[in-house]
């Protein structure tokens, strides 16, 4: 397993097919504990180059995380052991999952990948998280494990948004940046255990693309156009509980930037983003007319910021410094979440 560098484009080969069957025989091998190490391939000027795109580029990549942790749990397979652990169904519980989450992918983003480092010691402590608990679903209901097929969905709700939507987000588009960011996130699915045939990420950021399109348009637009009453219970309770980390979000508004980042017939903001194609009676239909007017004043600004405010360095910068500030506040001063939650709940430690 990752030994050499390989592609699943050819002659005559059809990547879509050939990946979308792989991750159907992913969807009953479960993730296993393991020793993790840094696959042959490795390439450490890649790493810091992706480290230092993010920072660059903070805001936008944080949006399209979100987004793409939205998206991810309404996928039946991952929402059922959501569900099973009971740790994120409600808005103060969410509040600690996902402010974790986002701690521990700081944590990849700012530090070295060396057995030593905070990083390599978050990655086998989520690692080992999720091998546990694929265990003890099955245990209580056969058949329910985190897979390999769950694996390679969730690598895409922390970076497909940013490499088939970039434009939409915002994200500063380099050819080179962003090859080293899906390097960055090939070596850390091998960390995580995700077997080269059902990584996301490949040694090409064209194929890489086409994966993560097959996942979005294949796996995702079915989950997200049929949503479930337990998805909308989840998913309010995330949003709910990153507004702590972040106030600038709200359920409606995010779910609508989730189906536009998706690419999903109908749910455009902005004229030029209309499907081609559309009737013009469809495309006049504006989904996000029903909502409250807080909400549609969020879905304003978040892509306002997106698709104007984020091509100006100055203002880029800002946004990016805000994130940081973020960052801080919630590591020793979440006051907001204090607020909410009390102090014993708003302070969350990942590591010992």
């Amino acid at each position: 397993m990752g030994a050499t560098e390989t592609s699943d484009v050819g002659p005559g080969n059809r990547p879509e097919a050939s990946y979308l069957e792989a991750l159907d025989q992913g969807a009953n091998i479960s993730v296993d504990y393991g020793d993790i190490e840094l696959p042959e391939w490795y390439d450490d000027g890649k790493i810091k180059r992706a480290q230092e795109y993010f920072r660059r580029n903070f805001y936008a990549m944080f949006v399209g995380k979100l987004c793409g942790l939205l998206a991810i749990i309404t996928v039946p397979s991952i929402l059922r052991v959501l569900v099973h652990t009971n740790q994120s169904s409600e808005p103060r519980t969410a509040y600690r999952r996902y402010v974790a989450t986002i701690m521990h992918t700081l944590e990849w983003y700012f530090e070295d990948f060396v057995p030593t480092s905070r990083a390599w010691k978050s990655i086998s402590f989520v690692r080992k998280t999720h091998a546990g608990v694929s265990r003890q679903a099955s245990s209580v209901r056969p058949g329910m494990i985190i897979s390999q097929r769950d694996m390679a969905i969730t690598q895409f709700g922390f970076i497909g948004y940013i490499i088939i939507s970039h434009r939409k987000l915002g994200v500063q588009y380099d050819p080179k940046d962003m090859d080293a960011f899906v390097h960055m996130w090939r070596v850390i699915g091998h960390m995580m255990g995700i077997e080269e045939r059902f990584n996301a990420c490949t040694d090409r950021f064209e194929t890489t693309e086409q994966r993560m399109s097959l996942i979005a348009n294949e796996i995702l637009q079915p989950a997200l156009l049929q949503r479930t009453a337990e998805f909308v219970k989840m998913g309010k309770a995330l949003i709910e509980g990153l507004w702590c980390f972040n106030p600038l979000v709200e359920f409606d508004s995010f779910l609508f930037l989730t189906m536009r980042l998706n690419n999903i017939p109908g749910y455009h903001y902005w004229a030029d983003e209309a499907t081609p194609g559309l009737k013009e009676s469809e495309s006049r239909l504006r989904p996000y007319e029903q909502f409250s007017r807080y909400a549609r004043f969020i879905l304003y600004c978040v892509c306002y910021i997106q698709s104007v405010l984020l091509n100006i360095a100055l203002v880029r910068w800002y946004f990016n410094m805000q994130m940081v500030m973020s960052r801080f506040l919630i590591t020793y001063f979440p006051f907001l979440a204090i607020y909410a939650y009390g102090v014993t709940d708003a302070y969350v430690r990942i590591l010992k």
